[in-house]
């Protein structure tokens, strides 16, 4: 992971790439502190879809598919993690 942002201008610049923001989301969730789970089922057989920036569970069930944003208060927000992530970390 690159290194932090400091400042305002540096958050606006880190949080403008996608993976930045995965990144710093999966290693603040504390139920994720080893390794990311479906938050349905709680399976760690997951893999990540690059394309759509979500993982899917590898067991079958309703909601298989998630992204770093369920279960947080971005969950239900229009606004993207690159605005959010620099509102919040500034």
């Amino acid at each position: 992971m690159a290194t932090e942002p400091k400042t305002l201008q540096e958050a606006v610049l880190y949080f403008s790439d996608p993976q930045n923001c995965l990144d710093y989301l999966v290693a603040r969730r504390p139920e994720w502190k080893g390794g990311v789970a479906c938050p349905t089922c709680g399976s760690s057989n997951v893999s990540f879809l690059k394309n759509q920036l979500r993982w899917q569970c590898g067991s079958h069930h309703a909601k298989r598919q998630f992204s770093v944003k369920v279960g947080t208060i971005f969950e239900d927000s229009a606004i993207t993690l690159d605005k959010w992530l620099v509102c919040v970390c500034s």
